[in-house]
């Protein structure tokens, strides 16, 4: 139901604009929310597997962990989206109320330095749902994909 009053909405817009480059940025932002839903499924189809070869790396390092770990999504927040995987650790009650981790990021001191703030949340639907930090989650390890 919501998608039809998306695709309506997203139709009209072009319509009434009547200009190409009102379909273009719909169309562009269809595509950023298409591939977002796609990284959140594939992180979520490689995550118990690049979990276990993380505790691996870990173990023949001698840092290996003892708390609960598990590979979620990073849902990157400000002017670009993008969509990564992170390891976060800590008690199994908390692990399990961490379904993402949200990474915000800004400049200081006139862009001097860059800051980015990764934090654990309860929710991978950070715009309509809205979202709390969970604590005592910490972050492991960030992972990056060769595209």
């Amino acid at each position: 139901m919501n998608l039809k009053k998306t695709w309506t909405a997203a139709a009209l817009v072009a319509l009434l604009a009547g200009s190409s480059l009102a379909a273009v940025r719909a169309d562009s932002i269809l595509n950023k929310v298409l591939v977002g839903g796609a990284g959140v499924l594939a992180v979520k189809a490689i995550a118990t597997p690049l979990n276990g070869f993380i505790n691996s790396l870990m173990l023949s390092n001698g840092v290996a962990n003892h708390d609960k770990t598990k590979v979620v999504p990073i849902l990157t927040v400000g002017s670009s989206t993008y969509i990564g995987a992170a390891q976060v650790t800590g008690p199994a009650y908390a692990i399990a109320q961490t379904q993402a981790v949200g990474e915000f990021a800004g400049g200081w001191n006139n862009n001097v330095w860059q800051v980015r703030a990764i934090v654990p949340i309860n929710n991978l639907n950070v715009v309509a749902g809205g979202f709390k930090r969970v604590y005592g989650v910490g972050v492991d390890a960030v992972i990056n994909a060769k595209l």
